[in-house]
């Protein structure tokens, strides 16, 4: 009754007042898949569908676990439908669904509504004003049907107790929903947790979190177009203009609810957070693409795939950045010639606009209860005792110009040639700047200036770390200037930050070089491909795959050592040989890479990338990981053991149960999964035959190390049973009763189905 009294006092407001949208204005987070079943047909394109459907990887694949082609896929969706419970109905739960929107929002206002987040995650008992609302659309009423049984369900079998089932009715024919009839399904949680709702009728079902007033929810749906999903959304459609090829994913969010707000917030005061957290921050967002930037910033975002199976993101992102670490990158528009600065081997590099001005504002930030009168003696007194000053001769002297680059790993034991470049327009001014630095470090860090072919060279060793003379001894077991010597370098026209002083002397050699033939600068090709318009703030290239596989590469040579690392005495637990993993080229070869560029508009940037790379990894682990949450409960049966109180149950006399030691059950599975890792290992070298007993796994023949550890045994230190059946085996446990029930009943085992002999 009162969710009608709702639904007619809504119906009564004013039309302006009537919402037309699936998800209500001023939402902090809104994600749309509008067309799901052509996002899906078009990931068909994508490289990673290409490379899974690769027929060539499918016979590496086949080589490595020691039989015929395995296409990844089918075996993935065979092996999901082979096991019990809900888990398998997942798979076809895409099936007649048109599209799925949902939105987040905080409550409150701004900074107010994640700082209610914040302090929920910081353990603050009290539960923000929350709301989630998930809106799914069908093309028809059985495939809404199909869908809901499914999720009423899993709701049911996880929570029967909370789960109260009622159907109500709406006025006219229903609207968006395309019936007048509801089924309202309503799961109460803990004391503390809000409601959650599952209501479902016609074509659309809804799913939600936190709404205090379901009737006036469900009237505000009632009377939403089937497509409009969301102002937020379709104010950056028009920003954004029509996108290409086949929309995947649109996202919206303000610019408070970044990342990058929601860490200011949690100190915006904190000094370590201005001056290390900040730029490591804008570093991460060039080196993590157009995700990152979405993550950081917020903003309106389109994630579509083109004709070429390449991903098309493009975001406009309002307004200027939330803090000063992010201002200082990409402001303004970015000069050709800063090109330059981008070392031309790097598989992965990025050339942005650099404001010093924004470093120093974050200097100040980190010393905001410091007054203007105490910073400018700070300086005087840095000039004094030093000789410089840090805004006078370390900032002032910058040019307006960052680079990173990532050139091609050379070798595992190294560490990685990362690089930045910063442009540099007063020499003699950064100089004296950096001796003066050196000068004031020397009591804290080892560091060291040397001249190399017109270079300074500035060198920081951390040896003092190991447990060596002066600075922090921390007594680590080696020496990280053996890995590592941050090195800055400053040469005619830029600074450069590497890992390495070897790293250093190579790009001044190949500087120097350069200008000894009278050559220009080269220009790494990536980027000299780029569209680069005069409103251009930032630039990149990413050939990811082939950074990766060259890493890939490297641990595949070293592969026939890795026994020898293990002492030779057993072999590693893995169920393929290590000698016939596939080439770099089969995993990489539909791969291409990305590329990447700001653009300066009135109102904030634009963002636009065009990769091989998009959401859907992320996507999948999220997938897999929502799967584990809602449908294993259902597949083990919970009501069942609900019902298993320790009160009632019942043990026979005869056969007193020992206290279980701490950790038996899982000890006893992690034992399980061992022995099918060997007998895997046993068919590989035996032709496809399955061992007749542990015992066999245990012995060593040929002067080879043996499979398995002899005197495996359980959680509960008893012999673990093994037998062989028409199909396979079963290995068990007789469980914490020591009872043996044949690997049945409450024994823990396991059952593997094997093609062996």
């Amino acid at each position: 009754m009162s969710i009608l009294l709702s639904l007619a006092l809504f119906a009564a407001q004013s039309p302006e007042s009537t919402a037309q949208d699936l998800h209500p204005k001023g939402a902090d987070l809104v994600v749309v898949i509008p067309d799901l079943q052509a996002a899906l047909d078009a990931f068909g394109g994508t490289a990673l569908a290409r490379t899974m459907a690769d027929e060539e990887l499918h016979a590496a694949l086949g080589d490595v676990m020691g039989s015929g082609p395995v296409d990844p896929v089918e075996l993935l969706v065979a092996q999901l439908r082979g096991m019990e419970g809900e888990l398998p109905r997942i798979l076809d739960l895409h099936k007649g669904v048109r599209s799925v929107s949902m939105s987040l929002d905080l409550g409150g206002s701004g900074g107010d509504s994640v700082l209610g987040l914040v302090g929920l995650l910081d353990g603050d008992t009290s539960v923000p004003d929350l709301d989630l609302r998930v809106v799914v659309d069908f093309e028809d009423e059985a495939s809404c049907e199909a869908w809901t049984t499914v999720m009423r369900d899993v709701f049911v079998g996880r929570r029967s107790q909370q789960v109260a089932t009622r159907a109500m009715s709406l006025d006219g024919d229903g609207g968006a929903f395309g019936s007048p009839r509801l089924t309202v399904m309503e799961i109460s949680g803990s004391v503390d947790a809000p409601t959650e709702y599952m209501a479902f009728g016609g074509t659309r079902a809804l799913m939600a979190v936190g709404i205090e007033d379901l009737g006036k929810e469900l009237a505000r749906l009632s009377r939403a177009a089937p497509r409009a999903f969301s102002a937020e959304i379709e104010v950056g459609r028009e920003r954004l203009g029509t996108a290409e090829g086949t929309t995947v994913m649109e996202l919206y969010t303000p610019a408070y609810a970044g990342l990058s707000s929601l860490l200011e917030l949690t100190d915006p005061a904190g000094p370590t957070w201005a001056l290390l957290a900040g730029p490591a921050v804008t570093m991460t967002e060039l080196m993590l693409g157009a995700p990152g930037t979405a993550m950081l910033r917020g903003g309106h975002w389109n994630f579509g795939i083109g004709a070429d199976g390449r991903y098309l993101t493009t975001g406009w992102i309002p307004g200027s950045p939330p803090i000063s670490s992010l201002k200082m990158v990409g402001g303004t528009p970015l000069q050709p010639s800063s090109l330059t600065l981008a070392h031309p081997d790097a598989l992965v590099t990025s050339v942005a606009s650099f404001d010093p001005e924004q470093l120093f504002d974050l200097l100040v930030q980190a010393s905001n209860d410091v007054s203007s009168e105490e910073m400018e003696e700070v300086m005087q007194g840095m000039e004094t005792a030093y000789g410089f000053r840090i805004d006078r001769d370390l900032i002032e002297p910058l040019g307006g110009s960052i680079s990173y680059s990532l050139p091609k790993l050379r070798s595992l034991l190294s560490a990685p040639n990362l690089m930045a470049v910063a442009s540099l327009d007063d020499r003699e001014a950064f100089v004296r700047g950096m001796d003066g630095l050196m000068e004031m470090m020397e009591d804290g860090v080892d560091g060291q200036r040397t001249e190399y072919r017109g270079a300074t060279v500035y060198t920081w060793s951390f040896s003092a770390l190991a447990g060596g003379q002066g600075g922090m001894q921390l007594g680590l077991p080696i020496d990280p200037s053996s890995f590592s010597r941050p090195t800055v370098t400053v040469m005619d026209d830029r600074v450069l930050i590497s890992t390495l002083p070897s790293h250093a002397k190579r790009e001044v050699r190949r500087v120097a070089k350069l200008a000894e033939a009278g050559q220009e600068a080269e220009v790494h090709a990536g980027l000299s491909a780029a569209e680069l318009s005069g409103d251009a703030t930032m630039v990149s290239f990413a050939d990811w795959a082939v950074f990766y596989g060259n890493l890939y590469t490297q641990l595949r040579a070293l592969a026939p050592m890795i026994g020898d690392l293990a002492g030779g005495e057993a072999d590693l637990p893995l169920p393929f040989k290590l000698d016939s993993l596939p080439d770099m080229d089969v995993l990489t070869r539909h791969f291409s890479a990305s590329e990447r560029r700001w653009v300066k508009v009135d109102d904030g940037f634009m963002d636009i990338t065009v990769s091989s790379l998009g959401p859907e990894i992320p996507a999948i682990l999220f997938g897999v990981g929502s799967a584990s949450v809602m449908f294993m409960p259902a597949a083990v049966d919970i009501e069942v053991w609900d019902e298993l109180d320790s009160e009632f149950l019942e043990v026979e006399g005869s056969i007193p149960e020992p206290p279980s030691p701490v950790g038996a059950e899982s000890d006893t599975q992690s034992q399980l999964m061992s022995v099918e890792v060997a007998v895997k290992m046993y068919q590989l070298d035996h032709d496809g035959e399955l061992p007749q007993n542990l015992e066999a796994l245990a012995r060593s023949d040929d002067g080879k190390p043996a499979y398995l550890a002899s005197g495996i045994s359980d959680g509960w230190g008893r012999k673990l049973r093994y037998k062989l059946t028409d199909d396979g085996y079963v290995i068990w446990s007789m469980g914490a009763n020591a009872v043996d029930e044949d690997g049945l009943g409450d024994d823990p085992h396991r059952i593997y189905k094997s093609p062996g002999k």
